[in-house]
């Protein structure tokens, strides 16, 4: 273990944190909150092959080989910008699936909303993406993902908040559990601030416990030594029960 660790070390990404993923499934009507003021980005897994609006509604878009891009319009009255508020019916054409999505353009940055393949193709794409790495290097893989927070389409992303205990100078919430379906692997992204009077430095090994995973496989943190309430990343990865 202490050997994937090391390997786990040299993975140091910089990569800031995205806001909570929006995803979409075929052939089911799905409001997603978008970008008022900014060009808003929809992911799909294969080739996006068609993508319809109502032109005359306060949106324009286009598409490009796996990307669709939307924006709405703003208006100048005055000395005053108006942003859209009502709601947009947009259809995309992705790999032969229609989806049906309902725009709700909100005061937010720019953001980006993956397109999920139906349930069998996600199996089929986790298992051909990994079927040809050993273990350690299918961890190092989904890793290296998380560090950028870029996910392909065809995992299974789930929001959370929950507190672990750890030690007494960390608190510690779960973010996020992101699932490799067909391939047994799953990953936990936690964010660990430190609550101490000094700078603290901050191990793999403190992650080792019981309340964590009992099948943990990998573990790498982002930064090592924090400040008093600094903040940083923690990524688990654990082999779940029928993987490959």
């Amino acid at each position: 273990m202490k050997k994937l660790y090391a390997a786990m070390n040299l993975l140091f990404i910089c990569a800031p944190s995205g806001f909570a993923a929006q995803s979409v499934a075929p052939d089911v009507r799905t409001a997603v909150e978008v970008s008022n003021r900014d060009v808003n980005r929809f992911v799909c897994p294969g080739t996006m092959q068609d993508m319809i609006y109502s032109k005359e509604k306060d949106i324009t878009g286009h598409f490009s080989k796996s990307d669709a891009f939307i924006k709405f319009k703003i208006t100048q009255v005055g000395t005053e910008k108006q942003y859209a508020e009502e709601d947009n019916e947009l259809f995309l054409v992705c790999d032969g699936n229609v989806y049906t999505i309902i725009t709700k353009p909100t005061d937010m940055p720019s953001t980006t909303v993956r397109l999920i393949p139906p349930a069998g193709d996600s199996f089929k794409q986790n298992v051909a993406m990994f079927k040809n790495m050993p273990l350690e290097k299918q961890a190092l893989h989904i890793i290296r993902q998380a560090y950028g927070d870029q996910y392909p389409s065809s995992y299974k992303v789930t929001e959370a908040e929950q507190s672990a205990i750890i030690r007494p100078d960390l608190d510690v919430l779960l973010q996020q559990y992101v699932d490799v379906e067909g391939v047994g692997l799953r990953l936990k992204r936690y964010d660990i601030t430190s609550s101490a009077m000094s700078d603290i430095r901050v191990k793999e090994t403190d992650f080792l416990r019981s309340n964590i995973s009992s099948s943990i496989l990998a573990i790498t943190i982002e930064d090592h030594t924090l400040q008093p309430g600094e903040s940083t990343r923690v990524f688990v990865v654990e082999k779940k029960e029928g993987g490959l």
